[in-house]
């Protein structure tokens, strides 16, 4: 496998994303790959779950696309921090963009997997971008967000709406809310060890981004869902109603949910053998629909 970093652009935002493009042991640019888009939980940069799913998926033989988001990790933005999910679909598209432009990727077998925020980013994205073809899922955690253990992250709207005002106006600092407090214990044992504590992640989220992801109904959007669709959950994950919500709101028949035993949330993320299971699923899935 061969790693590299590069560089594309979201045109609608007009800035540049830091990616990690892995091309497969073998690679013979003459020949035309197949590809995948890896996204990640929110608020995460490259380097953490998403790409311990797009090695996996460049072994078998996929050409894959990590990234930062904007306004995360290596890539461009100000402020910092922000996690809006029209932008995170933006960059989506920014990335296929990007593998489109690449000679040996065939443009005909692009697919998206998102994990956790992005499971559901990603979910969307196959909706509204028609260049991707088939979509995995992996604990998506965003159906409505409003109903969704994670208003306990958020801050009261009143107090939101006047310190963006105060910011934009330049009285104010940013206002962050602690996204993912070492308190919570499932997610500490992730992002505060080894696991996935990487350079440049923070927990901190700016607070005005709750004003869009309040809105953001994923069940809605995926009534209009017509692409292959795979999700794979745990049996004991805290996303998994979220999960299901999403997955039963597809309207048609060319989809599969599978709830592995025993797994929680964030051991979908990097565990073994929670992962190896996923991706008994997600090899196929993408083998048959790319």
């Amino acid at each position: 496998m061969t790693e590299q970093k590069v560089t594309f652009l979201n045109k609608d935002l007009n800035l540049n994303l830091a990616g990690i493009l892995r091309l497969p042991e073998g690679f013979d640019q003459n020949k035309d790959y197949p590809a995948v888009v890896v996204t990640g939980p929110m608020l995460s940069i490259k380097e953490q779950a998403q790409s311990v799913y797009a090695e996996r998926l460049t072994e078998a033989g996929y050409v894959t696309l990590v990234f930062d988001g904007s306004y995360f990790g290596e890539s461009e933005g100000m402020p910092r921090f922000q996690e809006l999910p029209n932008v995170k679909e933006s960059d989506i598209e920014a990335a296929v963009d990007y593998l489109v432009g690449l000679p040996y990727v065939d443009a005909e077998r692009i697919g998206g997997l998102g994990i956790c925020g992005s499971g559901s980013y990603m979910s969307v994205a196959g909706v509204k971008e028609p260049r991707l073809k088939a979509i995995t899922a992996i604990v998506p955690a965003i159906s409505d967000i409003s109903t969704s253990p994670m208003m306990g992250f958020f801050r009261p709207e009143a107090e939101v709406v006047a310190a963006k005002a105060a910011y934009e106006k330049g009285e104010g600092g940013l206002m962050f809310l602690d996204f993912m407090p070492r308190a919570f214990d499932e997610g500490a044992a992730y992002y505060y060890t080894a696991r996935g504590n990487r350079k440049g992640w923070s927990n901190q989220v700016v607070a005005w981004s709750q004003l869009e992801l309040v809105k953001y109904n994923v069940t809605n959007i995926m009534k209009d869902m017509k692409k292959p669709y795979l999700v794979v959950s745990g049996e004991n994950a805290w996303s998994r109603p979220s999960s299901t919500e999403i997955f039963e709101a597809v309207p048609h028949g060319n989809k599969e949910m599978v709830v592995l035993p025993v797994a929680s949330h964030f051991d979908l993320y990097d565990l073994e053998p929670f992962v190896s299971q996923g991706m008994e699923h997600i090899l196929p899935f993408f083998g048959k629909n790319l």
